[in-house]
């Protein structure tokens, strides 16, 4: 019995190690937080949810555990803390209370709890305070999961409701040593509480993973447990006809990292073939035989989300699949992007391919990249999160990431901006989201070891390559991939091949190589944002990097100055296309006004740095001194950053990957001026002869006496 206990015990870790890295989709070892004591104190030897702990840390994915204390009995301080430090495990002890906090540090992946029992519809008890910590991990966006043996699964037990709970002694609340510590008044004292299916993740037993079974959040845990014993029968009668004797060992799905169940799901779980708009299998065997090297297709797509239950819910039924609407909507130069639409909602998903998709096998691209971006969204929702979308999963054997669909009437806003469209609040976004996720991720918030850290995480070289070619290499001389020469454009295409523009383009590339400030968004322009009239999202992380906060807001205002020279190209009347102009320049102006108010009002927030940063509380001692150490700081970014957007407006023109803004302009003589326009202003930018305040009063002064 011990034997088989530990075996149990082992098994369910390893599965849980595998979807619990999976779900966290983070590049760097897991972060996790457990509660109460599930170790080798708590089973015959090995553990349930310290378990998962256990196998993460054993094959070199774990970081650190925060365990809570647990009280009243501190299982948490007195078991769990010495389990994991007898293991040599890092560890971090925090009081109950200060879970949701740790959270929001960015501390913690995923949570990870065991289990008293767990009812047939996935409502789990537990030790008193873990629906607390589900709440907070759905807050703030982590996996919940609880780890709990196929002996704690009660299918008689309809839901959570109808688990009782015992009340314990209030002496364990009032009494310290014998001593009463606390008035005299009524005590609650709980033993457990009692978690809601919807906010569980999944739940990981030593035969597979369960996982929700139907839009909703529910699961269906008496169909798991006759599924698992279906295959044991089947398993079973195969081993006495072949004359083995044993049990046959289960299966590991490679593309999935968890061992199923059975190999046909329950019922109402499995998914169905598809439509036949290509020719590849259907079932598991789709996926497969996928390869990260090929776009999924619209078939791909389904059978991903439909084998996929925490995807599934927000589309709709797994047995609906062959209804389901995909369509590949990604504008941009890179990956592969899906809208899946189904009875219960929508969602989008992702792909990464190993190659640049405008170009083809031809430009290798890492796959890695989407493991950045999927990181890099968690730490920007967890910032701010009104503008970012959620991720829900991500798979990185097929570098495909699931993530919240940004609903209707949200577009891209580089094609409304074609259409001539105004979005009046977006500066209060676009400075809000600036200065929210650089503020805050840069080295004047975190630690000096947080922030090295940070950005050994957030190490992106194959994106950055790609930014340092196209954006600081291939404009100052004949790339393969550069525009063909136009007549109009040939004495400043020769400027840009003079030694003046080389020289001012290679000491940006090496600010943009060897200045880590804060984590990048890197990519942040008019086709990473989705817009409607009093809402934004910022997409498209995969550029995620640490590296100077100027190179973010000199690539927003390049974009919004391309649009601006862009305006009058479209064939909209001259009133409509006025308006956007000067909306346009009013934009940029209270973008960057903006973002150096809310930057300042962090730091003024943050004070000066007790624990060695930059501005040493031992230097300045009030807001007073602190003041224009704040204000030489971003002077230097805003100068930096108008380089940056004479840089981008550069490549935009000249380089690859040009903008609709002005490439879908239909007169050819008219889009020839404006571009010629777009370049001659942006050349004094890139040498630093104007500042960005000067150059946007230069041209709103040009509207006014048109």
């Amino acid at each position: 019995m011990l034997r088989d206990d530990v075996a149990a015990n082992r098994e369910l870790g390893a599965l849980g190690a595998d979807a619990v890295a999976r779900a966290a989709g983070v590049t760097a070892p897991l972060r996790l937080l457990t509660h109460c004591n599930t170790g080798s104190l708590a089973t015959a030897g090995y553990g349930t949810a310290l378990g998962v702990a256990r196998a993460l840390w054993g094959s070199g994915r774990l970081a650190r555990v925060t365990c809570t204390e647990t009280r009243p009995y501190n299982q948490g301080a007195r078991l769990t803390a010495y389990e994991l430090a007898a293991d040599g495990v890092p560890a971090t002890l925090i009081v109950d209370g200060a879970a949701a906090a740790r959270m929001a540090a960015g501390e913690v992946d995923a949570v990870v709890v065991g289990a008293d029992r767990v009812a047939a519809n996935g409502d789990t008890a537990n030790k008193i305070g873990t629906y607390a910590l589900a709440v907070a991990a759905a807050h703030h966006g982590l996996p919940f999961f609880v780890a709990a043996p196929t002996t704690t699964l009660d299918p008689a037990t309809r839901a959570g409701a109808d688990i009782a709970i015992e009340q314990r002694d209030p002496q364990e609340i009032t009494h310290f040593r014998g001593v009463r510590v606390a008035a005299e008044v009524p005590v609650w004292n709980p033993s457990f509480d009692v978690t809601p299916a919807a906010l569980i993740t999944g739940i990981i037993t030593e035969a597979g993973l369960i996982s929700p079974s139907r839009p909703g959040g529910e699961y269906d845990v008496p169909a798991f447990l006759a599924a698992r014993r279906d295959k044991a029968g089947v398993e079973q009668a195969a081993a006495a006809e072949n004359g083995h004797g044993r049990q046959a060992q289960s299966a590991r799905d490679p593309e999935k990292g968890v061992v199923a169940a059975a190999e046909q799901p329950a019922k109402g779980t499995q998914a169905r073939g598809v439509d036949s708009d290509d020719s590849r299998p259907t079932g598991a065997a789709a996926l497969q035989g996928s390869s990260p090297a090929q776009p999924l297709g619209r078939q791909g797509v389904r059978e991903f989300v439909s084998q996929r239950p925490e995807l599934a819910v927000h589309v709709g039924e797994p047995s609906t699949a062959s209804e389901w609407d995909v369509r590949e909507v990604g504008d941009g130069n890179i990956n592969f992007v899906y809208i899946v639409t189904g009875p219960a909602g929508a969602l989008c998903l992702k792909q990464s391919l190993p190659y640049v998709r405008m170009v083809g096998a031809g430009w290798p691209l890492t796959q890695a990249r989407l493991a950045v971006e999927v990181e890099a969204l968690r730490t920007q929702a967890r910032l701010c999160p009104r503008h970012v979308p959620a991720v829900y999963t991500f798979d990185r054997a097929l570098a495909v990431v699931g993530m919240q669909c940004v609903p209707p009437p949200h577009t891209i806003l580089r094609g409304a901006l074609v259409r001539g469209e105004v979005f009046p609040r977006l500066s209060e976004h676009v400075a809000h989201f600036l200065a929210a996720t650089l503020f805050n991720t840069s080295f004047l918030a975190l630690s000096p070891q947080a922030f090295q850290e940070q950005t050994e995480r957030f190490v992106n070289r194959g994106m950055c390559e790609l930014t340092e070619q196209v954006i600081f290499t291939d404009p100052y001389h004949g790339a393969p991939h550069n525009r063909a020469a136009s007549p109009h454009l040939a004495t400043l295409v020769g400027e840009l091949r003079r030694p003046r523009a080389r020289l001012a383009a290679t000491r940006l590339k090496q600010t943009f190589m060897h200045q880590p400030q804060a984590l990048l968004h890197g990519d942040f322009h008019t086709g990473s944002l989705m817009v409607a009239q009093d809402s934004t999202y910022v997409i498209d992380a995969e550029f995620a990097f640490c590296g100077p906060i100027a190179f973010e807001l000199g690539k927003w205002v390049a974009n919004l100055l391309l649009a601006f020279f862009g305006a009058t190209g479209h064939g909209h009347d001259t009133a409509k296309a006025r308006r956007q102009e000067e909306w346009l320049l009013q934009t940029a102006r209270e973008s960057i006004d903006g973002f150096l108010a809310g930057f300042q009002t962090l730091w003024l927030q943050h004070g000066a740095s007790e624990d060695g940063g930059v501005a040493s509380a031992s230097l300045f001692e009030g807001p007073d001194e602190l003041v224009p150490v704040i204000e030489a700081f971003l002077q230097d970014v805003t100068r930096d950053a108008a380089h940056f957007a004479g840089a981008v407006m550069i490549r935009r023109i000249v380089g690859i990957a040009r903008v609709a803004d002005l490439e879908t302009i239909q007169d050819p003589q008219l889009k020839e001026r404006l571009e010629e326009r777009a370049l001659s202003f942006a050349l004094p930018l890139l040498y630093g002869t104007i500042s960005l305040k000067a150059a946007l009063e230069g041209l709103q002064e040009e509207l006014r006496s048109a």
